[in-house]
């Protein structure tokens, strides 16, 4: 169930890398390539007619992708049709997902219907959670499914093992997989009341994430300098940084009150203290930033935009900030070694020059 949950975390930040191009196209379809091979697109109906060398990341209120996809298909919409064959992995969310091609990684996906039709053959697992799920195809690999009913095909083989969360599900089901066959039988109404008990918990946390993403890929895409230039500083010294903004975390709370108990001070108080706030919400984006772009080229050995960078980079964080003790620890790192990165980037900009 966890990494279900993950998967559609996954999938709805999606949504947030196509909207800093499809903003000043609403009523358009898009579709950007990267030098990469990797494509991004976003809009109302979309239709990828061409093959993609690299990574396909599509959000959408209806996808078709008739191409090859040579890398991971990602795509979030309320249907999702995958005509061609995709190299890499699927991660689908949507109302409808149906794939017909073959893919030569894993398949994870969560939606109100999922169809793996007859003409699919996935080479690894498939990770699956939805309303009602009907599988036709051919999966060389292992299974997970948690849906309220399962429907088999007749062409339907699965060749590894199946861990299966079902209401209903067909009574031949063993004679279609090669391994072994887990089958937990599901109570609608106690299944009902632990998601409600577990879904404030994970909702609060996927709207955390998002505000994070939001504000990050924003600034991002607005002011690629400032962001870029607070990330540079950040690499070249983090100690510095981060003692100077441990400083400024206590100085100014300091000076504002000092401030705000004389009779001229209190409104030059009341700056220092927005300007502060405004200071730590947007502290923590360079250093995610970097931590993205260092995980990004050193660990996938691969070159990609800022915005992919912070993508990767917030997940990351998201994820440690969920550690006891270990996540409040490196939220604080994070958060003053930022806030020392703006101070130096104010002080540079504000020392005179010749």
């Amino acid at each position: 169930m966890e990494k279900k949950l993950v998967s559609g975390l996954i999938l709805f930040i999606i949504l947030f890398i196509v909207l800093p191009y499809s903003a000043v196209a609403a009523d358009e379809n898009f579709l950007k390539h990267t030098s990469s091979g990797n494509a991004f697109g976003g809009g109302e109906d979309l239709q990828i007619n061409q093959d993609i060398q690299g990574d396909l990341v599509l959000a959408g209120s209806q996808i078709e992708v008739n191409g090859n996809t040579g890398g991971n298909f990602l795509g979030a919409s309320g249907d999702i049709i995958v005509n061609g064959n995709v190299s890499g992995n699927i991660l689908a969310l949507g109302g409808s997902i149906r794939i017909n091609g073959n893919v030569g990684g894993d398949v994870a996906a969560l939606g109100g219907q999922i169809i793996l039709s007859r003409d699919s053959v996935v080479e690894g697992d498939i990770l699956l959670g939805g309303g009602e799920v009907t599988l036709d195809g051919i999966v060389n690999g292992n299974g997970e499914v948690s849906t309220s009913t399962l429907k088999t095909g007749d062409d339907f083989e699965l060749k590894g093992n199946l861990a299966l969360q079902a209401d209903n599900y067909p009574p031949n089901l063993n004679d279609k997989v090669g391994g072994n066959l887990n089958i937990t039988q599901v109570n609608a109404k106690e299944e009902s009341y632990e998601s409600v008990t577990k879904g404030f918990s994970i909702f609060s946390f996927i709207l955390r994430l998002l505000a994070s993403l939001a504000l990050g890929l924003i600034l991002i895409h607005l002011f690629p300098g400032f962001v870029g230039g607070l990330a540079e500083l950040v690499k070249d010294s983090p100690l510095k940084a981060g003692l100077l903004g441990f400083l400024t975390l206590i100085f100014l709370p300091v000076l504002s009150i000092i401030l705000l108990i004389t009779f001229f001070g209190w409104s030059l108080s009341i700056l220092i203290i927005l300007l502060l706030a405004l200071a730590l919400l947007i502290a923590t984006v360079p250093v995610k930033l970097l931590a993205g772009e260092i995980i990004y080229n050193k660990i996938l050995k691969k070159e990609a935009g800022k915005l992919m960078y912070y993508l990767v980079g917030a997940v990351l964080f998201a994820i440690i900030y969920e550690i006891p003790f270990l996540g409040g620890l490196i939220r604080f790192i994070a958060l003053i070694i930022g806030l020392g990165a703006i101070v130096v980037w104010l002080a540079t900009r504000a020392r005179p020059t010749d």
